[in-house]
């Protein structure tokens, strides 16, 4: 395939809307303490760093729906954190994002078997340049209701990298 620009998560705000960016971060926070132990690490490191609510020393102490105000700021803004968020949502979605992939396998969209944070979390393709992984997420999404048509969107840009990827 021909080279591609791969982008930054945080930029992915630019397709979200707040309701929607309030989910992923919900849910990325409700994974957060259940998620892979390198991923829970990953996610761990940025969180401490780039989160900070006064009147708490860490993190882990600041009340859930506290923190999820203090992600969801930083999420528009921080790329680092951005990409922790969409690692933790993917890891929690993994099965619309495995409902994705094995339909575009089935549609020869080649897909590799494994592709997870690791890979993911440098950033995604626009949908302009994988048509066809975004029109099946499209087709896919217009069967669902809000907010799992919207997960198998974000799921398409999760996976977009790999079809890129040697």
């Amino acid at each position: 395939m021909t080279e591609t620009n791969v982008r930054p998560w945080v930029e992915v705000n630019e397709m979200m809307d707040d309701e929607y960016r309030q989910r992923v971060v919900a849910d990325a926070l409700g994974h957060y303490p259940k998620a892979s132990s390198e991923l829970n690490k990953f996610a761990a490191d940025i969180l401490k760093k780039t989160i900070q609510v006064n009147g708490f020393r860490s993190f882990q102490s600041i009340p859930p729906h506290m923190a999820k105000i203090q992600v969801a700021r930083e999420f528009k803004i921080n790329d680092q954190l951005a990409a922790a968020i969409i690692c933790l949502w993917a890891e929690k979605q993994h099965e619309v994002i495995e409902t994705l992939a094995h339909a575009a396998r089935e549609a020869n969209i080649s897909i590799p078997e494994t592709w997870d944070w690791h890979e993911a979390r440098h950033g995604f393709v626009q949908a302009q340049d994988t048509p066809q992984l975004d029109q099946l997420a499209t087709t896919l999404s217009a069967q669902k209701t809000k907010p799992e048509s919207d997960h198998y969107i974000l799921a398409a840009l999760w996976l977009s990298n790999s079809l890129f990827v040697e």
